[in-house]
């Protein structure tokens, strides 16, 4: 699988859950302002839990697009050093959009989000193995409350077509819905309505 580079923009985006990034191949960098100096103690033990997965960045000065700087710097870097991976901006902040088509005219794998949990849609193309694809899959309803989701065959595999980014039925989505039958992630109840393992 490819590394996952997420560089979070946290004067702009405040609101994040990495329970959803608990693969090996994320590493996660969040920028804070100069005045940033309350961190939510929830948001702190949660990157902790993650180890070297997660940098904190705090920025030297302030002023107008002061840390989106640092965070451009940071990409260049990581762009150089890693090539092959996929590259996500965590910003609400639409400065980042040209650098980030230039990246992709350059062939590199670059996104912007306003919001973490946005991103797991960006990690699937079709050369990933299966195994994989079900692991996105899983984490995603897992952040899900259990009454909230899918009941059915059809509405899950509708979600697993949206989740994957899919715009028309492709036969990923019935080997993921097979495979997590199989494993026994997913079941049928009583009722016959789908009932889920984790």
């Amino acid at each position: 699988m490819k590394n996952n580079y997420i560089l979070i923009d946290y004067e702009n985006v405040q609101n994040i859950d990495l329970s959803c990034l608990k693969e090996k191949n994320f590493y996660i960098k969040i920028f804070i302002g100069t005045n940033q100096t309350k961190i939510p103690i929830d948001l702190v033990l949660r990157s902790q839990e993650l180890g070297n997965q997660v940098e904190w960045i705090q920025i030297n000065g302030s002023g107008k697009n002061a840390l989106d700087f640092h965070i451009t710097f940071v990409l260049g870097k990581l762009v150089q050093q890693d090539p092959e991976a996929f590259f996500h901006i965590i910003s609400k902040d639409t400065g980042f959009d040209p650098l980030i088509n230039y990246l992709k005219n350059q062939k590199t794998l670059c996104a912007r989000k306003e919001d973490i949990s946005l991103i797991t849609n960006l990690l699937w193309n079709d050369s990933m193995p299966l195994e994989d694809t079900c692991k996105i899959i899983v984490q995603k309803l897992s952040s899900i409350d259990r009454r909230c989701r899918p009941k059915s065959e059809s509405t899950l595999k509708n979600y697993i077509k949206a989740q994957l980014g899919l715009k028309e039925i492709a036969p990923v989505i019935n080997e993921v819905y097979q495979k997590l039958l199989v494993s026994k992630n997913i079941h049928f109840d009583q009722a016959k309505k789908l009932d889920y393992g984790f």
